[in-house]
């Protein structure tokens, strides 16, 4: 009998911390600022077997747009399109005002939004299924509730030509009367 190789999983690197004896990934509870973003928009479906592959092409095309001058940091903005569905508005973005006259570039203003702050390293495409326990976790452990925001999470690089970096993932959140020191 042979046995099928599968490719070596990801290792996902994130800091954890205890909560009253509890492993959970670290987290901040933070603002996100206001920010206007110009990039790219697009639509995906979890279901499909492309979506991964759809999300990095369209992240090229924008790269592709931008010049060497454009420099700092970049933007993944992951919405929900309807309740209850796998479809996912993607929207990849600088935050400065660069105009492409293009089919599916934009600009757009994302709001201040009270989040847990979450820092990873690896592909968030491979590591979707992590990041979604550990989020899950998150919310259980600290007894937080999520926001209900139109804006599922938010993916921070420091730096757009260095996509493989460690990130930044702000995912919304309510904010509680003990928050509001934050």
């Amino acid at each position: 009998m042979s046995i099928a190789q599968s490719p070596v999983p990801a290792v996902v690197k994130r800091p954890i911390k205890n909560i009253n004896g509890d492993i959970v990934t670290d987290f901040t509870l933070t603002e996100f600022e206001p920010v206007r973003l110009s990039g790219i928009a697009f639509e995906v479906d979890l279901a499909t077997d492309d979506y991964k592959s759809k999300i990095r092409a369209h992240s090229n095309m924008l790269l592709n747009e931008l010049d060497a001058t454009v420099n700092g940091p970049c933007y993944v903005v992951y919405s929900n399109c309807q309740p209850d569905s796998t479809c996912f508005k993607v929207l990849f973005g600088v935050p400065s005002g660069i105009q492409i006259e293009k089919p599916f570039y934009f600009t757009v203003d994302v709001p201040q939004l009270f989040c847990a702050k979450f820092k990873y390293s690896g592909d968030l495409l491979d590591i979707g299924d992590v990041l979604a326990t550990d989020y899950a976790r998150f919310l259980k452990v600290s007894r937080q509730e999520t926001d209900d925001s139109h804006i599922e999470l938010i993916q921070f690089f420091d730096d757009v030509h260095n996509l493989d970096s460690a990130y930044h993932i702000y995912a919304p959140i309510k904010k509680l009367p003990i928050d509001s020191d934050c």
